[in-house]
Order: C-alpha cells, then structure tokens, then sequence
C-alpha cells in the first residue's frame, strides 16, 4: 500500500478504533477550545452586558453546531434525539447573536433570555437519557455526564448573561436611544 493511502486508512480507522465516546468527548473538548478565540473575536469591541450573551452564543453554538451534525449523520443508523435538541440549542445561540451584535432588539434578547437556557436544558436531558439507558462503555458514560454538565452550565450562563443585557437594552429603549 503506498504511503498516502496507507495513511489515509489509518486515519479512517482510528475513530473505530477509540472506545465509543472518546471521539465525542474529544469532539467537544477541541469545538470548546477552538471557539473561544472566535467569541473572543466577535466579542470584543462590545459593551459587558453584550460582550457576555455574544460570546457564550457563539461557543455554544460551535459547539451544538456540530453535534448538530453529528447527529444528523447518526440517524442513518439509528434515532437520535440530539438532532432535534440541537437544533434548539443552535437557534438559541444564532438570537444570542443577535440580540448581542445589536442587530436584535429587546425581544429577542428576551427570547434569548428563556429560549436558550430552556433549548441547553434540553441538550442535558437528552444526555440524561442516553446515560439512563446506555450502561457501557463506560467511556459513553463518562461524555454522556460531561455533555450533561457543560449543557447545564451554559443554560445558567445565558440566564445570567442575558438578564444585564436585557436591562440594558430596557434602559436604551426607556431613553430612546433603541426602537
């Protein structure tokens, strides 16, 4: 086999290869790390209260974007409920965005305020399902309850991040400054 080749089946094996949940796990550790500059990036020349709804928007909505995805291809083998929370928690951190860039208004950084932290919840659960159900690999478990952690982490974070933007947009709106 010619080195290229070789290579390439080696890399096409190697998440076979990993104990189920290992690529998930690892999936969502480098989706996490990766999106933290472009939150950064998008963030920063805003003012706290958007800076905050903006950045957490745009790394959990990395983040549900791709197992958003992921799922999507997993129904070609089985049902997974990822491909409809997913799509709430992408939509969530897509007004995040909106409502934080300025582009939005008072209502949907309302709508932000309870849609994301209800569509990340929902990310949770359907984790606590699969951790009900699934009993190995162990290694399965282990992402299943980190997913469940880092979904519950970020609904309390788009609650508290989006309740200062909310009252500063009330504020604008209440001096004029914002339709």
């Amino acid at each position: 086999i010619p080195a290229r080749r070789h290579r390439q089946l080696v890399l096409s094996l190697l998440p076979m290869a990993l104990e189920a949940g290992v690529p998930a796990l690892i999936a969502l550790g480098a989706t996490t790390v990766l999106s933290i500059p472009l939150a950064a990036l998008c963030a920063a020349s805003l003012p706290l209260a958007q800076a905050r709804v903006v950045g957490l928007s745009v790394l959990s909505g990395c983040c549900a974007l791709v197992f958003w995805i992921w799922a999507l291809r997993n129904l070609k083998k089985h049902f997974d409920l990822g491909a409809i929370t997913f799509t709430f928690a992408v939509a969530s951190s897509a007004i995040g965005c909106w409502a934080g860039l300025g582009a939005g208004s008072l209502w949907s950084a309302r709508l932000f305020r309870w849609a994301a932290p209800l569509s990340y919840a929902a990310v949770s659960v359907n984790y606590a399902l699969g951790l009900i159900i699934i009993q190995k690999p162990w290694t399965l478990r282990v992402y299943m309850i980190v997913g469940i952690v880092w979904w519950l982490l970020a609904g309390i974070l788009a609650r508290e991040f989006a309740s200062p933007l909310v009252s500063y947009l009330e504020t604008l709106k209440h001096d004029g400054d914002l339709s």
